[in-house]
């Protein structure tokens, strides 16, 4: 019984590369080869680590947000947006109010005409009429 476990373990300690094995192809390798091997498969390495980073990334923001979560975060986006314009748009109108008080107190009036706007009933009405007058020549003018 002890021999054929023998004869077990001593084809497995050939099999292994403890001692020589006929069955194993020896090769002879350089001290360059080995240290040239082992900077490729630690470059290797480190190529897979760089390229599984990205979408490992991915993976696990997918995996972390669910659809109630974007919804929020589009909401909170959205408040934002609208609190920055907002501001902006009431900064410039008190902006333009206190000017419109210093040009007052200046004593320059405001002109009427030049805040007055055009609607497109009289933009119709130019471009189907015209404007009277400005074709004709009049030679009272000059």
């Amino acid at each position: 019984m002890y021999g054929r476990i023998g004869g077990v373990l001593e084809a497995k300690r050939l099999q292994t590369g403890f001692v020589r094995d006929s069955k194993q192809r020896s090769s002879k390798r350089s001290i360059f080869s080995l240290f040239s091997e082992d900077v490729l498969g630690t470059t290797e390495g480190m190529l897979e680590d760089i390229f599984y980073l990205p979408s490992a990334a991915i993976q696990r923001t997918i995996g972390f947000l669910s659809a109630h979560r974007i919804l929020i975060g589009i909401f909170l986006l959205s408040v934002l947006a609208n609190i920055f314009l907002s501001s902006r748009s009431t900064v410039g109108y008190w902006h333009t109010r206190k000017a419109e008080e210093i040009m007052i107190k200046a004593g320059v009036n405001r002109n009427n005409a030049m805040i007055r706007m055009v609607g497109l009933n009289e933009i119709d009405e130019l471009v189907s009429h015209g404007l009277t007058g400005v074709n004709e020549t009049n030679n009272s003018l000059w």
